[in-house]
C-alpha cells in the first residue's frame, strides 16, 4: 500500500532576480520512489488524508509556502488600487520595492531551506503535475560546503579559483551542474544536491561556472584584492603558490564578556580569544582568518589566523572549574538558578582569581550605564509606632550609602536595575525581590522609612529580629477560666480563648470561624470575662468616694463597653447566654423604639447588644463613642464593601475588634476582603490592590502561589475548627442522599419549561437576560420539581419528591423522631403543612415572616415538647441563632445554591449540646436541575478550603447555565 506524503517543489515564476519559490504537494510513495501529485498541501486537504502537520515542522513550512505564493506577494506590496493595471513584474521594477520584496523572500527562504535540510524532508525543482515527482527529485547534503580560494602567482599578475570542499572531496564550479537557490546565505543546488555553503555569498561562484581561473593583470592587482578578494577571504581558507604566507596561531589575549542570551532570558558569559589582533568568539565557528597585505606591486603576502582549539580548551577549564558550564550554543552560564543575573553573583566571587587568571572582564551595559558588581550589604530595623512598623533600611554598595526606601518604586515594579549615579547600575539581588516584595507591596513610603500595619506583622517575619515586632505568641499570657464562667470550656474552646487572648493583648483584630454550632458565643462571653477581669479602675489615682463621713468609700465602677452587632433574630439568643454563663457582667439592649433614651448611659454597660440595622441608623450617636470591643457576630452581613452598614461598622472607635462567622466566605473573596478590613484596617491592601492581587488570580486561574499568600496573611487571625477536628465532643453525623423521580406529568411539565428556559437564557430567544430573569426562570424549574402546585395552585398533578418526602417523614413521625425539615420555598413547606393536619400530626412553623418576638417561644416549644415531631424552617429564616438539639433528623427538601446555608442548617441540629447521633437526609429529583446543583457544588469545592479552611466558595448562578439546564 503506498503512503503518502509532503513534498516541497521549487518554482521558476520567471520574474527578475526572484529566487525559486516553494510549493507544497500530497505525493504518494511507492517503494521509496515519489509519485504523481495529488492535491496542493493545504490545511484541508491534509486533515482529508489524516496526514499529521500540526505541531511540526511542516505546519511552519506551509506557513512559508503560503506567504510566498506570487498572489500573496503581490496582496503585500502591490498597493491596491494598482493591483488590475500593473503586473508584479512592473512593480519590481522599482529599486527601493524589490529590496525589500527580496529581503523578505530571502529571510523566509533561509528558515525554509534550514528547515527542509534538518528533517530531510522531500524536495523537487520544477516538477510537473504530468511527470512522476521522483524525476525532479533533489538529494540533500549532508554537510556544510566550505570554500576555498586558491592564489598562483604567474609572470602575468595572480591567477586565482574558487573550489567547494565537501569532506574529502573538491568540488570544482566548472565541472558540476550548479544552480543558485539562495545568495545569503548561500544555498546551492549541485547536481541535483541540495548545499549549504559556509561564509560566502553564492553570486561570488558565478565567474566559475565557464572557466577554471581567473587572471588579475599586475596593472588591476591592488584594486581587485581591495574590492573584490581581501572582503571574501576573511572567513575562508586560502592555498597559495607562489608567494608567502604568514600564518598566526597563538592566543596573545582572552577576554570574558557578561553578555544577554535573549533565547534563554538570561545573562551569560561569552569568551573572546584575541590572536595577534584577530579575534574570535569561542561560540564561533569561524576558525580561520586570510588577509592580504599588498606592500608594492610585486610584494604580496598572505595572513592566516588560525584558531588553536586546544589552547582555547585549556582557558575554558579555567571557568567550568570554577562552576561554570557550556552551553549549546558555546556560551557559558552559570548552574541552574532562577536567576537571570546568577552569573553576576558568580563573576563577583571570582572576580579576583579570573584577572590572576589573564582574564581581562567586561562587565554589560545598560542604558549606557556600567553593571556594578562591587560588594554590598542591607541593614534593616524597624520601629513601632500606635498601630505601625516604620521599617528602615540602609544598603551600602561599595563605598556609597543609600536608603532602601529608594529601591522600593524598582521592586515593585518588578525592575532589578537601580541607577546608581550615570555611571554605573546596581542589580537588585533576586533575593530581595522576594523577600522585600510583599514588604513593598503592602507598605507605604514615608519619607526615608516604609510603614506596615500592625497586622501586617507575619510579613516582617523573615525581615527583621522578632523582639521588634513587639507582636507576642500564643502562650505569652496564659489563659485560666474565670470562676465567674458559669460553663466548662471544653479542650478546643479553652484554646480558642486563649487564641483571643492574645489577640487582645496585641490589639489586633481576630476572625473566630469555628464551624457552625461549636459554641462561638461561649468562647466570646469568656473572652469577655477576661477583658473585663482584666480593666483597672478608670484613673487609678482617683481616691476612693466618701458620700458622708460616717459611709465606707465607694470603688470607682470600671464598664467592659463591649458592643455586639447582632442580625436582629439573635439578640434574645446572646442575651440568654451571656445571663447564662456570666450573670455578673451588666448587659442592656440597645434596640427597638425607645434606644434613645439608653443612649446617653451606654458607657456604663459591660455588653451592648444591638443590630446591624440600628447601627446603620445610629451610627452618628455611636461614633462618638470609644468602646473596649466591637464584636460582629454572623459577620458575612458586613461583607458588600458598599453597603452603608459596612461603611458604619468602620466608624466605630474601639480598642478590640472580633467578627465571629462560620462562613467568612460566602460567595466570593470579596466576601473576605470586607471581613479584614473591619478587624484589621489595611492588612490586605486597598479593595482594587485585593482584586488584582488575589480575587481575579484565585478564583478564575486557582493561582497556587496567591492562595499560599493570602493564607500567610490572614493565617494569624482565623481560627477555624470544623465539626471534623472536635468530632470527639460531637455526636456522630450521617447524611445520605435519596434520589426521587417525577410523575408522568410532572416530567412533561418541567421539560417543557426547560427547553423555554433554553431558548430565553441561552440566546435562542432574543428576549434579552439578565439576573432577575436568570433567577426567576431556575426557581420555575425547582419549583416544579418540588411539586406542581408551586407553580399552579389549582393543578391536579402531583409529585414524586412529595410522595417519597411523606413516605419517609411518616417513618420516622410512628417511631416518635424529632425532625427538623427545611426548604427553600415557604410555600414549599405550606404543602406539607396540610399533610401533617389532614394526616393529625403535630408540627410547628418558622419562617421569615415570623415574629422576632415569637421565635424564642417556638424554639422553646419543640425543644421541651416531645409531642411535637415536625419542625418546618424556611433555609434562610432558620440558617441561624436556633439551637434545636432535641432533633435527631435533619430533611433538606431541595438543594440551595450555597453549602454554606445548608452546613448552616445542619448545624442547628448538631451543634454542642446534642447528644444523638445525627441523621442528614437530601432529597433530590433525578435527570432535573437539582442534580446540576450538587455537580457545580462538588466541582468548586477545595479553593476556600485552601485558604482559610471552610467550605467551597460557589460560582456564580450564570456562568453555569448551559451546565444547568442540560
Amino acid at each position: 500500500m503506498d503512503s503518502l506524503c509532503i513534498c516541497y517543489n521549487l518554482v521558476d515564476h520567471n520574474l527578475p532576480e526572484i529566487p525559486l519559490l516553494p510549493e507544497a504537494y500530497v505525493v504518494p510513495i511507492t517503494n521509496g520512489h515519489l509519485g504523481y501529485v495529488e492535491k496542493q498541501a493545504i490545511p484541508e486537504t491534509l486533515g482529508s488524508y489524516n496526514i499529521e502537520f500540526l505541531g511540526t515542522p511542516h505546519e511552519q513550512l506551509l506557513d512559508i509556502c503560503s506567504h510566498l505564493k506570487i498572489k500573496t506577494l503581490e496582496q503585500q506590496f502591490m498597493p491596491v488600487k494598482r493591483r488590475k493595471s500593473l503586473r508584479f513584474s512592473d512593480v519590481l521594477k522599482d529599486p527601493k520595492i524589490k529590496e525589500v520584496v527580496l529581503d523578505y523572500i530571502n529571510k523566509k527562504l533561509s528558515v525554509f531551506y534550514s528547515l527542509i535540510v534538518t528533517h530531510q524532508y522531500a524536495i523537487t525543482r520544477n516538477a510537473q503535475r504530468k511527470d512522476p515527482f521522483e524525476n525532479h527529485k533533489l538529494s540533500i547534503g549532508n554537510t556544510i560546503l566550505k570554500p576555498i580560494l586558491e592564489f598562483t602567482k604567474t609572470d602575468e599578475g595572480i591567477e586565482y579559483a574558487f573550489s567547494l570542499k565537501n569532506k574529502d572531496t573538491l568540488i570544482i564550479p566548472k565541472n558540476s551542474d550548479i544552480s543558485i537557490l539562495l545568495n545569503e546565505p548561500s544555498w546551492i543546488i549541485v547536481d541535483k544536491y541540495l548545499y549549504q555553503i559556509e561564509n560566502l555569498n553564492a553570486n561570488k561562484l558565478k565567474p566559475f561556472f565557464d572557466k577554471e581561473k581567473i587572471t588579475i593583470a599586475h596593472k588591476h592587482i591592488k584594486i581587485y584584492l581591495e574590492k573584490v578578494i581581501i572582503p571574501i577571504i576573511k572567513n575562508i581558507d586560502v592555498i597559495t603558490h607562489g608567494f608567502d604566507i604568514i600564518t598566526h596561531k597563538n592566543i596573545t589575549s582572552y577576554s570574558i564578556e557578561i553578555i544577554q542570551d535573549f533565547i534563554q532570558n538570561t545573562y551569560v558569559a561569552k569568551v573572546t580569544f584575541e590572536y595577534n589582533t584577530i579575534l574570535f568568539d569561542y561560540n564561533s565557528t569561524k576558525t580561520t582568518v586570510s588577509n592580504v597585505r599588498l606592500e608594492n606591486d610585486d610584494q604580496i603576502q598572505i595572513i592566516q589566523t588560525k584558531r588553536d582549539p586546544e589552547a582555547e580548551q585549556e582557558i575554558i577549564s579555567l571557568l567550568t572549574s570554577k562552576g561554570l558550564q557550556v552551553s549549546n550554543n558555546l556560551l557559558l552560564e552559570a548552574k541552574a538558578s532562577d536567576d537571570p543575573f546568577e552569573i553576576l553573583n558568580w563573576l563577583k566571587l571570582n572576580k579576583a582569581q579570573l584577572e590572576a587568571d589573564g582574564f581581562e572582564i567586561k562587565l554589560p551595559i545598560l542604558d549606557d550605564r556600567t553593571v556594578t558588581i562591587a560588594p554590598y550589604t542591607i541593614e534593616i530595623g524597624s520601629k513601632q509606632e500606635n498601630d505601625w512598623f516604620d521599617i528602615k533600611g540602609i544598603v551600602t554598595i561599595g563605598d556609597q550609602e543609600i536608603p532602601f526606601s529608594k529601591f522600593i518604586p524598582y521592586i515593585k515594579q518588578n525592575n532589578r536595575f537601580f541607577p546608581i549615579d550615570e555611571d554605573d547600575v546596581f542589580v537588585i539581588p533576586n533575593e530581595w525581590m522576594t523577600r522585600y516584595k510583599k514588604l513593598v507591596d503592602f507598605g507605604q513610603i514615608q519619607d526615608k522609612s516604609v510603614r506596615i500595619t500592625k497586622s501586617n506583622y507575619i510579613l516582617l517575619k523573615d525581615i527583621i529580629p522578632p523582639e521588634e515586632t513587639s507582636i507576642e505568641d500564643a502562650t505569652s499570657y496564659h489563659y485560666e477560666p474565670s470562676s465567674k464562667l458559669k460553663a466548662t470550656l471544653r479542650p478546643y474552646q479553652e484554646e480558642g480563648v486563649q487564641w483571643l487572648v492574645n489577640h487582645h493583648y496585641n490589639k489586633l483584630g481576630a476572625c473566630l470561624a469555628d464551624d457552625m454550632g461549636l459554641g462561638k458565643t461561649l468562647q466570646t462571653i469568656a473572652m469577655l470575662i477576661y477583658a473585663k477581669e482584666q480593666l483597672e479602675p478608670v484613673d487609678k489615682k482617683v481616691e476612693k468616694i466618701r458620700l458622708d463621713l460616717f459611709s465606707d468609700p465607694l470603688e470607682v465602677k470600671t464598664y467592659l463597653k463591649a458592643l455586639i452587632v447582632l442580625p436582629s433574630s439573635l439578640v434574645f439568643n446572646w442575651a440568654q447566654e451571656i445571663l447564662k454563663f456570666a450573670p455578673h457582667l451588666n448587659i442592656v439592649k440597645y434596640t427597638g423604639p425607645d434606644r434613645k433614651k439608653i443612649t446617653p448611659y451606654l458607657e456604663t454597660y459591660d455588653i451592648i447588644l444591638t443590630t446591624y440595622t440600628t447601627v446603620s441608623k445610629d451610627i452618628t450617636a455611636l461614633e462618638k463613642i470609644n468602646f473596649t470591643y466591637l464584636i460582629t457576630d454572623e459577620s458575612q452581613q458586613i461583607k458588600n464593601k458598599e453597603s452603608k452598614i459596612f461603611q458604619a461598622i468602620n466608624n466605630i472607635h474601639t480598642i478590640h475588634k472580633i467578627s465571629l462567622s462560620g462562613t467568612p466566605i460566602e460567595n466570593s473573596l470579596s466576601d473576605l476582603w470586607s471581613q479584614m478590613e473591619f478587624i484589621n484596617p489595611g492588612m490586605l491592601g486597598s479593595y482594587s490592590f485585593f482584586k488584582d492581587r488575589f480575587k481575579i488570580p484565585i478564583e478564575k486561574h486557582q493561582d497556587p502561589e496567591c492562595i499560599k499568600e493570602l493564607k500567610t496573611l490572614i493565617d494569624p487571625f482565623i481560627l477555624r475548627r470544623t465539626k471534623e477536628q472536635v468530632a470527639k465532643d460531637l455526636p456522630e453525623l450521617s447524611e445520605q442522599t435519596i434520589y426521587t423521580e417525577m410523575l408522568t406529568e410532572q416530567e412533561k411539565q418541567y421539560e417543557s419549561q426547560k427547553s423555554a428556559a433554553r431558548n430565553l437564557l441561552l440566546g435562542i430567544d432574543s428576549t434579552s437576560t439578565n439576573k432577575i430573569h436568570i433567577l426567576n426562570t431556575l426557581t420555575k424549574l425547582r419549583q416544579i420539581v418540588n411539586h406542581p402546585k408551586l407553580v399552579d395552585d389549582k393543578t391536579k398533578d402531583q409529585s414524586g419528591k412529595f410522595q417519597d418526602v411523606t413516605h419517609y417523614l411518616s417513618t420516622l413521625v410512628k417511631s416518635n423522631k424529632k425532625v427538623l425539615v427545611f426548604s427553600s420555598f415557604v410555600s414549599h413547606l405550606g404543602l406539607y403543612e396540610d399533610w401533617c393536619t389532614t394526616n393529625n400530626i403535630s408540627y410547628l412553623t418558622l419562617t421569615g415572616q415570623t415574629k422576632s418576638t415569637d421565635r424564642e417561644a417556638i424554639v422553646n416549644d419543640f425543644q421541651q415538647n416531645d409531642d411535637i415531631n415536625l419542625f418546618f424552617i424556611s433555609l434562610k429564616a432558620g440558617g441561624v441563632g436556633l439551637n434545636l438539639t432535641k432533633a435527631s433528623y435533619v430533611v433538606l427538601l431541595d438543594p440551595w445554591w450555597n453549602p454554606f446555608i445548608e452546613k448552616q442548617a445542619i448545624a442547628r441540629s448538631h451543634r454542642i449540646g446534642q447528644t444523638n447521633n445525627v441523621m442528614v437526609t437530601r432529597f433530590i429529583t433525578t435527570n432535573t436541575i437539582e442534580e446540576k446543583i450538587l455537580q457545580l457544588q462538588e466541582k468548586k469545592k477545595g479553593l476556600s478550603d485552601e485558604i482559610i479552611d471552610v467550605n467551597a466558595i460557589p460560582q456564580y448562578i450564570e456562568q453555569n447555565l448551559d451546565e444547568l439546564l442540560k
